[in-house]
């Protein structure tokens, strides 16, 4: 089996970990402070998630320097032991530097397994499409996975789960050679903003997040602020949306071929504006909000690999790692921007007028990119 192939599977399980995680503590969070009391459980997840933003582009850069298969193997070691310490945490001080640690951890790991899968252009798109499915399964049995080993075990079993998952990592990553040539110091974050695919893809991936993580953000408060809805049925409405993108970023690389990177982008971004445009004129049926989640879910499942694919396309192959954390970190900093401004629209004197303007941002934010694409792209279209 090819080199480049074998890393798929180190590499999707990594992202897979790394965001069940995610999802396993979010869900532990109540569990977590009734037991380790004290200012600052927020930052349980905040802690990690800014750590994790701050670090993507060094980690990536570091990637390059000594190989992403000695980066990889060092971030899933350092993320299962700072498992092992936020398991055993004695109070909260202890776990949030842990978790900052960890935060570290996955912020090496997620640009060096990305940049393993920069193989030639026949698997790219699927690999990558793959990749991105492991972490949308991840999503879907996150919350439900965490809720009963929390309720079952104890929070403290979110994280020892995380032992065997990277133990497995680990060994399918055993043998794994680069397979690329390591990044020499002449070329950096600067060469790669001159490349037209690399801001592409990064605009794409900030809007992208934006746009996803602002319906949901926006539709969460509708459902339980202004309709009274229970959490459990406002998670049930976005069950659909989730599931979908599953079979779409599978999708995505078999689209990529037979239309180019840029026309499966470009579709994807279609199906999220879709069901954006239908948001902002529905009534608050939730049949009717679930029924417009679905286009968002398949649009991001479509965009979020090939955005990728493109970003590996754009950078050459030693500075692969530092793509990709320049990728991740304008899709955090899109996950943080769109909770930040539409809560205060959706805080104005008249509800539905925020939820109807965040929306209208949200469209705005991912169908730029699609207007104003460099015309070298053609070539990818």
């Amino acid at each position: 089996m090819p080199v480049r192939r074998s890393a798929l599977i180190p590499s999707a399980l990594s992202f897979f970990l790394v965001t069940l995680n995610a999802s396993m503590t979010t869900t532990a969070l109540p569990s977590i402070g009734r037991d380790l009391t004290g200012a600052g459980l927020s930052w349980v997840l905040t802690g990690y998630s800014l750590v994790f933003a701050i670090c993507l582009l060094p980690a990536g850069a570091w990637a390059d320097r000594i190989g992403p298969a000695r980066a990889f193997t060092a971030g899933v070691s350092v993320f299962a032991g700072t498992s092992i310490v936020c398991a055993l945490a004695p109070d909260l001080r202890v776990l949030l530097i842990a978790r900052a640690c960890q935060g570290a951890a996955a912020a090496v790991v997620l640009p060096a397994g990305l940049s393993m899968l920069n193989g030639d252009t026949t698997t790219r798109a699927r690999d990558v499409g793959r990749w991105a499915a492991a972490g949308a399964v991840a999503l879907v049995v996150g919350s439900p996975l965490g809720g009963a080993v929390t309720s079952g075990l104890g929070w403290q079993a979110s994280f020892w789960l995380n032992l065997p998952v990277s133990v497995i990592v680990l060994a399918t990553a055993v043998g794994h050679r680069e397979a690329t040539a390591r990044a020499t110091t002449t070329s950096g974050v600067t060469t790669l903003l001159r490349s037209a695919p690399v801001l592409l893809s990064s605009a794409t991936g900030f809007a992208l997040n934006f746009a996803s993580y602002g319906a949901i953000f926006v539709v969460t408060f509708l459902l339980q602020q202004q309709l009274g809805r229970s959490a459990w049925t406002t998670g049930v409405v976005f069950v659909p949306m989730t599931l979908l993108i599953i079979p779409a970023n599978l999708a995505a690389g078999q689209l990529g071929a037979r239309l180019g990177v840029g026309r499966t982008m470009l579709l994807g971004q279609g199906l999220m504006a879709v069901g954006l445009v239908g948001l902002c004129f529905t009534d608050t049926a939730i049949w009717q909000l679930t029924g417009w989640l679905l286009p968002i879910g398949a649009g991001a499942g479509l965009v979020a690999p090939t955005a990728t694919t493109l970003m590996l396309t754009g950078v050459p192959t030693d500075r692969s790692g530092l793509g990709s954390g320049l990728l991740n970190a304008a899709r955090q900093l899109g996950s943080g921007a769109a909770p930040a401004i539409f809560g205060v629209l959706l805080a104005g004197a008249d509800f539905m007028t925020g939820f109807r303007i965040s929306l209208l941002l949200a469209l705005i934010a991912i169908t730029l990119p699609a207007v104003f694409r460099p015309r070298v792209l053609v070539a990818c279209a």
